[in-house]
């Protein structure tokens, strides 16, 4: 149990600006990809606040948008926009005409371009929309929605990162340490389940299925991209991934609402 509390609180050091705790770095050190089985639940507890807000926020009256705007803006607060950022990187570095090598340089500038500034400004619109119509079905239903795709998302990137090899040497993704491939099978099933009971609690069978194979088709496909443009994982590309599935599972999950 105190392991798996140290995996849960190490992964949370780096996937959200919650406090660390100093004890579950003793005896290091240790790479985060060994901590990966917590990822989901990871996305969970910092995906709590805002829908708890956003529950509020409905209960005083505030309009289904604002709600799902500021519970959003508060989670990507909560998480540093980590995953945004990888976003933005990785659709810098891969919808142009660069080379693998070219792609990997823009990857790592810290300045944001034009296909950033796109697809950061588009997949937060799109999940701020979908979070808004499914908060006008029920709030409950928003809060609810916030936390499974939190959760399953997070799990989804998790398997990503072990089913590729790391497209740069000393990488983030590199110097981390990929998850083993049983850890990454392990975590893909916690992921799912989650998807899937999240979206059956929401959307009955059309809620269990519409948004699991959505994100299962969409996280297929990026992981076909990658493999080919880069020959592997970066840390941008992981944030990607998690933003993708997050964007998909909400979509489903506001079709079967």
């Amino acid at each position: 149990m105190q392991r798996a509390a140290h995996r849960f609180f190490r992964a949370s050091a780096f996937l959200t600006r919650f406090p660390a705790r100093t004890s579950a770095f003793e005896g290091g050190p240790h790479p985060l990809g060994r901590d990966a089985l917590a990822f989901p639940f990871v996305g969970l507890a910092v995906a709590l606040p805002p829908a708890l807000v956003l529950l509020g926020l409905a209960a005083l009256g505030l309009q289904p948008f604002a709600c799902a705007l500021i519970a959003l803006l508060l989670l990507i607060g909560l998480t540093g926009a980590l995953h945004e950022d990888g976003l933005a990187d990785t659709a810098d570095g891969l919808f142009g005409h660069a080379t693998r090598e070219r792609a990997l340089e823009i990857m790592k500038d810290s300045r944001i371009g034009t296909y950033g500034a796109l697809a950061l400004i588009g997949a937060f619109c799109l999940r701020a929309a979908l979070l808004a119509d499914l908060t006008a079905h029920a709030p409950a239903l928003g809060a609810l929605a916030m936390l499974v795709v939190a959760g399953a998302s997070r799990g989804a990137m998790a398997w990503l990162w072990s089913s590729l090899p790391s497209a740069r040497l000393g990488g983030l993704s590199n110097r981390m340490e990929a998850p083993f491939p049983h850890e990454g099978r392990q975590v893909a099933l916690a992921a799912l389940g989650l998807a899937v009971a999240g979206g059956a609690a929401i959307g009955g069978w059309t809620g269990a299925l519409a948004p699991t194979a959505l994100a299962l088709c969409g996280l297929w496909l990026f992981r076909r991209f990658i493999a080919q443009r880069l020959g592997g994982t970066t840390g941008d590309t992981l944030g990607a991934a998690q933003q993708i599935v997050e964007c998909l599972l909400l979509l489903g999950l506001a079709l079967a609402a």
